[in-house]
């Protein structure tokens, strides 16, 4: 068994068992950017408010081709794949 679970785990779980994201929800709620964006490289991971038209999430999905994953399922994500141009 794997002691170390999410913040938001309820129970230790099997080694290899994949977590949900929960986009590091203990941070988030601090103010701070989810670890996986903060620590990118290149800048390719981008997390915000998609209601505020000034904010770094909205203008890249004004500006950049988007991608919905199965967009004909009509379930409305807020999970999105973005081109560089």
């Amino acid at each position: 068994m794997n002691p170390k679970t999410h913040v938001l785990g309820n129970r230790p779980r099997p080694k290899g068992v994949v977590e949900k994201c929960t986009f590091c929800i203990q941070r988030t709620r601090e103010g701070l950017y989810p670890a996986c964006v903060e620590i990118c490289p290149v800048g390719a991971r981008k997390f915000g408010n998609l209601l505020d038209p000034e904010s770094e999430i909205r203008q890249a999905m004004d500006t950049k081709r988007v991608f919905i994953l199965k967009e004909e399922l009509a379930t409305h994500p807020s999970f999105f794949y973005f081109y560089a141009t």
